[in-house]
């Protein structure tokens, strides 16, 4: 995961329309009347913004900003953090919403920092609780209410809130409003979507994790047939698997380029990784074997009803950074030890069981499914695919999901794309969301493939909508063009491209086409260069 949180830590250029009208001031805005809710503003003279976090990155610098904290309250039990950073000039009128990775537990302080760079008025929460680490789920046992504020209620009083501090400090209410995410925050973003409709005017949603129950049991699924006797695949196995796949799927495509762009099209032969000649870190062994077709197939009951989609094969091995991969979100070093694993534990021992106790050997899909959905689904789960009352106020959604995403499967973001055309109908679904999958991208950034298309917050300035989720989505809520496509780079330099992807060189780049058509090459030109695609509906 970070990559994708210090992408957040960077920002482009600033561009703007608006100077601070004539509001309340910002230290005067700790007065403003707001429900179950206290703040104090600071003015933040102009300087130089170094995300803690990733040392190895640029310093930004930022406009003077007023800076708010707050607190809200809804319950006895709640403690919701939240800071809302706005522009003293240059306001270009939006407020743009930020997210939280895994358990939350922190404000996304660097998406803030990005909204003001760029002109933005930022809002973002800790959802509640203070965390260490993204897997941490402790702060849930013994506290319902928290795990509501987790849930959905925290992005939501956090937004209620900024809408009217924007209001006071401006003298005018946003003109319009976005939000973006990935993963819980693709989680959060439908979710807002869905439960909120009036939140937010548009809305990015990347791999989310939406179905955050059926997530986690596949996470639990996952780690219990690697913990099985002799069925551990230890992340070094991860670049042997990776061969074996491209060899046999990288050109179900149409083109040999290192990516497998159709992996729901790929079924690995077995035969072509078992040992023959004893056991090594080039083969796996027949249980090693049934341990990753477990994980290819996805949860299921014992009676073949499928509970979540399955990981398809493509990029197990992290790139730019290892364990990026299914090297470290799901084999790792030991049974267990992996980003799933970790998610898998602590959610069912601090949110599900109350046991400190509990393994993933005990997991039951039979016994423990419709339990865990009767109980936490209709609290965590953004699976309605009814989009009418978003639709209704003009609510326009663009979802993206890296089809190498080691983290969540991609066919799960289909599975809600398609839902949602059975429920409103196609043309009433395509008029309100679109989607685009990522060949070789992993958890919503890296991976072998391009993955470098704005989406994971405020848009870049000068707005590109060509090359940028987030300036794409602006265009079609406020001009009602859709966008059918989007340009999309690995960069020579990643560090440079979170900043100004436009400063970052192209080592390669590729179309990403608006689901279901795919980008097709044209048969001469450069594979590596997205000129040479075009969109097509053949599959």
């Amino acid at each position: 995961m970070s990559l994708r949180f210090l992408a957040l830590g960077l920002a482009a250029m600033s561009l703007g329309v608006s100077a601070h009208a004539s509001g309340t001031s910002c230290e005067q805005l700790k007065q403003l009347p707001l429900s179950d809710t206290s703040i104090e503003g600071t003015v933040v003279p102009a300087g130089e913004y170094k995300n803690p976090a990733a040392a190895y990155m640029p310093a930004i610098a930022l406009p003077a900003h007023c800076r708010v904290r707050g607190t809200i309250k809804p319950t006895s039990d709640s403690d919701i953090k939240f800071e809302v950073w706005l522009p003293l000039q240059q306001w270009n009128g939006k407020l743009q919403g930020s997210d939280n990775g895994g358990f939350a537990g922190s404000i996304n302080v660097p998406a803030l920092a990005i909204s003001v760079k760029r002109g933005y008025a930022g809002v973002s929460s800790d959802t509640g609780h203070v965390a260490s680490v993204a897997e941490d789920a402790s702060w849930a046992k013994g506290h319902p209410e928290k795990v509501v504020d987790f849930a959905h209620r925290a992005i939501h009083l956090m937004t209620v809130n900024a809408k009217a501090i924007v209001n006071a400090f401006y003298g005018q209410a946003p003109k319009r409003s976005y939000f973006a995410g990935c993963s819980n925050g693709g989680r959060q973003a439908l979710m807002t979507a869905q439960r909120y409709p009036d939140d937010y005017d548009g809305i990015v949603a990347g791999a989310p994790a939406h179905d955050w129950t059926h997530l986690m049991m596949s996470f639990a699924w996952n780690t219990k047939a690697l913990s099985a006797p002799g069925g551990f695949i230890p992340g070094t196995m991860a670049p042997a698997i990776q061969a074996a796949v491209n060899e046999q799927c990288d050109a179900l495509d149409g083109v040999k380029d290192g990516l497998v762009a159709a992996p729901q099209s790929c079924t690995l032969d077995p035969n072509k990784l078992l040992c023959t000649a004893g056991k090594s870190e080039a083969c796996l062994t027949p249980t090693q074997m049934q341990a990753l077709q477990a994980i290819h197939r996805g949860p299921h009951t014992s009676k073949g009803v499928r509970l979540y989609p399955g990981f398809p094969p493509g990029a197990e091995v992290g790139a730019p950074l290892p364990g990026m991969g299914w090297d470290g979100w799901i084999f790792g070093q030991e049974p267990g030890g992996t980003g799933q694993g970790r998610f898998a534990l602590n959610f069912m021992r601090y949110i599900v069981t109350g046991d400190e106790g509990w393994r993933v050997t005990a997991f039951d899909p039979d016994k423990d499914a419709s339990t865990i959905d009767a109980r936490f689904a209709p609290i965590f789960n953004a699976t309605d695919p009814n989009l009418s009352r978003f639709a209704a106020r003009g609510g326009k959604l663009i979802l993206f999901h890296g089809m190498a995403d080691p983290a969540i499967p991609v066919g799960s973001s289909i599975d809600y794309f398609e839902s949602v055309g059975r429920k409103m109908g196609a043309p009433e679904r395509d008029k309100v969301v679109k989607m685009f999958l990522v060949p070789g991208m992993q958890h919503c950034v890296g991976g072998p493939g391009p993955s470098i298309m704005g989406g994971l917050g405020a848009a870049v300035q000068p707005p590109d909508p060509s090359t940028d989720l987030s300036a794409a989505l602006e265009t079609w809520v406020e001009q009602g063009k859709a966008p059918e496509s989007v340009r999309v780079i690995k960069p020579k330099k990643l560090a440079v491209a979170f900043a100004d992807p436009r400063a970052a060189g192209v080592e390669r780049s590729g179309l990403l086409c608006a689901y279901p058509k795919r980008a097709k090459w044209n048969g001469t030109g450069d594979a590596s260069d997205a000129a040479s695609y075009g969109c097509v509906s053949e599959n």
